[in-house]
């Protein structure tokens, strides 16, 4: 969209744009939090409070942002985390999304509760980096059938997520009465003529969360596929010795952006002892809140190897298609480059080496 350019010079400015174009209800799903929303405010607020101490007279002229996970090199230390139902933005879905991810060279988790089917994805974005999430739901063959198409369409990684054993309570979904519109489903699934206001993923055949799931179930999995396997809601570091003991292959420290338990830590706050325990043995990522370049900075310096971005990647392609999700990476790999320049740091070697002098909490 041509408004774009001159309108979006910010994530907030897609934030905005989104909620102008979407129905109120629609806007409300993607944004809202369970309960009363206080880890989706603290998720922001804990960023804020971390001040930097910028460096000064380093050769900054060329700061190198890339990065490698699971054997592939990305541009930058952004990724998306799995959202579902992009098709309740815009005609395109996840399709235009893998797109735009392809085009700017970042990684794109697809959920297993995509609005298109998990091969149209793959074949339809020509993106041969693609992650797919899944969760391990009661009927187990429907976790290894998606996970043998996942293998079967070239995607390069398994993320299951762990930190839902069931749906949280998303009070505003229950305000709204809120149902996916005509011709937005699961396409991965079948339909259930049951319908849930709380969360769309009750009203799809097949999906049905495990509150039984244990480790186990995650050595389970793992034996059954040569695909690099991430857990997805780790934010105890107490799950992080288990989670290794099983060869997993990368964690994702995620409150789920605060849509599934309320008053949880912020993560930003938790990543420092995570990152101790994971201790550079495999890749950490991070998610939930993170909407400025300062704050993947932040992230890096903290221990983090990339972080995930939910909600804008959504906002964006509201906004504006597959171009929208291109422009927002952009933007947030501009104000990233801009933000390690201004602080002193030439790569992201450095800014994690240096953060005990560049970061400093609330007082």
């Amino acid at each position: 969209m041509t408004d774009l350019p001159e309108r979006a010079v910010s994530v907030h400015d897609f934030e905005a744009l989104a909620r102008a174009r979407l129905d109120p209800a629609v806007f409300d799903y993607i944004d809202g939090g369970a309960g009363d929303e206080i880890t989706v405010r603290a998720n922001r607020r804990d960023l804020d409070e971390i001040s930097l101490l910028p460096f000064v007279l380093r050769d900054v002229s060329a700061p190198d942002l890339a990065v490698r996970l699971l054997g592939g090199s990305f541009s930058a230390p952004i990724g998306f985390s799995p959202t579902a139902f992009h098709r309740l933005v815009d005609e395109g879905g996840e399709i235009g999304t893998a797109r735009a991810a392809k085009a700017t060279n970042v990684p794109m988790i697809v959920s297993s509760m995509s609005s298109i089917a998990l091969e149209d994805v793959a074949a339809g974005s020509g993106n041969e980096s693609l992650w797919f999430q899944t969760y391990v739901f009661r009927d187990r063959d429907v976790t290894m059938g998606l996970v043998r198409r996942a293998e079967e369409s070239g995607y390069r990684a398994v993320v299951v997520t762990v930190g839902c054993p069931v749906a949280g309570k998303r009070d505003r979904n229950l305000r709204n009465n809120f149902t996916l519109p005509h011709g937005v489903s699961a396409a991965n699934f079948g339909k259930l003529a049951a319908v849930s206001h709380n969360n769309p993923i009750h009203s799809v055949a097949g999906a049905e969360l495990d509150p039984s799931v244990t480790w186990q179930d995650i050595e389970w999995l793992r034996r059954r596929t040569a695909l690099p396997v991430l857990l997805k809601g780790i934010t105890n570091p107490l799950d992080v010795a288990p989670a290794l003991e099983l060869g997993i292959s990368g964690l994702i420290l995620s409150n789920h952006g605060g849509r599934q338990l309320d008053t949880t830590r912020s993560t930003i706050r938790i990543l420092p002892e995570l990152a101790e325990a994971v201790a550079g043995r495999v890749p950490l990522l991070v998610d939930s809140g993170f909407r400025r370049g300062t704050d993947v900075l932040k992230a890096i310096a903290l221990g983090a190897d990339a972080v995930l971005l939910g909600r804008p990647v959504v906002w964006a392609l509201a906004a504006g298609g597959e171009r929208g999700v291109v422009d927002l990476v952009d933007l947030l790999v501009g104000e990233l480059r801009t933000a390690m320049q201004l602080s002193g740091c030439a790569g992201l070697a450095e800014t994690r080496r240096d953060a005990a002098g560049l970061l400093r909490g609330p007082s």
